[in-house]
């Protein structure tokens, strides 16, 4: 009897450990089917095609990955604003962020390189480069976070009010909006920069209180800059920007090696379409200024190039002597960017790729 009851006991035991544990398991995949959701901060309102193709990256992390992730955008910095994107990111007020590193004077040493003068002319190419350069280099100024992907514009044009800019003595006294190391340019080009972000330049134009810009030709319809300027000048030389994705260190930490590996591979293709957008807004933003009355589009020709070179040739021996005295490589990584550029725009897709994969992508019938 008294082993029977022992028996019983241990078969009642067992049971109840076995359903204890079964429950716990029960409840680690019912855990385990809850999506992970992250949120994504960019600087672009959600109407731009910027920001459209910010969700369309929320929304192929989605898809691939089953809807275990769900990505809510804040769009036009809601969440976060340009300046404080980056910041934002690294304490976790955003686990996903997209600005634009110039808008932070001094954090981002070797990303300025991007606003120095060069042969840069296509987003996509800005895109490649700056792609390589981090992966050669290792940018430290992103230790903090861990970086997704890089991309940004082409070059840069000047649009002005009432002074249209056919020669470089146009330029002289001229108060024109800029961001980053594009103001110390406009300085050696003998106007006077005011640096604002993206989102003031607008109502800034509109006023008065600038008398142009130094931006891309994107801004002409995507932010509608067109509709305040009569002039736009496309000057022997410019310079460019750049732009991160990038993602909280521990969030991204915390992502199950799959789900990192699908992020990974999502993310070394977008890079290559936000040049697609770069260029698709480029055309679109020349073609829409031509399209308002009494507008000019102005192009200097060619023979007044090296009075222009010469004017801001300044401002890259400065930006080489200011960082080799902070430690950088500042030389080697300027020739190592202007080579990249010739590789890369002798294999970069016409615009007209550029334009049919938007259209069949992000442009709504």
């Amino acid at each position: 009897m008294k082993s029977k009851k022992r028996f019983v006991f241990a078969c009642g035991v067992f049971l109840l450990l076995f359903g204890i544990t079964a429950s716990v398991v029960s409840m680690s995949e019912a855990a385990s089917d809850k999506p992970i959701k992250l949120s994504f901060s960019t600087m672009f309102p959600r109407a731009h095609l910027q920001g459209a193709l910010n969700q369309f990256f929320c929304d192929e992390i989605a898809r691939r990955t089953n809807g275990r992730v769900e990505i809510t955008l804040y769009p036009a910095g809601t969440l976060t604003s340009a300046p404080k994107n980056f910041d934002g990111v690294i304490k976790g007020l955003s686990d996903i962020g997209m600005s634009c590193p110039l808008y932070v004077a001094g954090r981002f040493p070797v990303s300025e390189i991007f606003e120095m003068p060069s042969e840069i002319d296509s987003g996509w190419v800005t895109g490649k480069v700056y792609n390589d350069l981090y992966n050669k280099y290792k940018l430290e100024e992103y230790k903090d976070v861990h970086v997704l992907y890089l991309h940004g514009p082409g070059r840069n044009v000047l649009s002005t009010r009432t002074v249209p800019i056919r020669k470089l003595s146009d330029m002289k006294g001229l108060v024109l909006r800029a961001s980053g190391g594009a103001t110390s340019t406009i300085k050696a080009l003998g106007a006077t920069p005011r640096a604002m972000s993206m989102g003031e330049a607008y109502a800034a134009l509109s006023k008065g209180v600038v008398e142009g810009q130094f931006a891309v030709p994107e801004t002409l319809k995507g932010w509608r800059h067109g509709d305040v300027v009569k002039y736009v000048t496309i000057p022997p030389i410019s310079t460019s920007s750049c732009q991160y994705v990038a993602m909280n260190k521990k969030k991204w930490e915390a992502l199950p090696p799959d789900i990192q590996k699908i992020f990974t591979e999502t993310s070394a293709e977008f890079s290559d379409y936000h040049g697609y957008v770069w260029e698709y807004y480029d055309k679109a933003g020349v073609e829409y200024f031509k399209s308002l009355p009494d507008r000019e589009l102005i192009v200097i020709p060619g023979d007044q190039r090296p009075e222009w070179e010469a004017a801001v040739a300044p401002v890259i021996e400065e930006y080489i002597k200011d960082k080799t005295a902070k430690g950088l490589p500042a030389k080697e990584m300027l020739g190592y960017v202007n080579e990249r550029i010739q590789y890369w725009t002798a294999k970069k897709p016409g615009t007209e790729v550029s334009i049919k994969w938007v259209e069949e992508n992000l442009v709504e019938k």
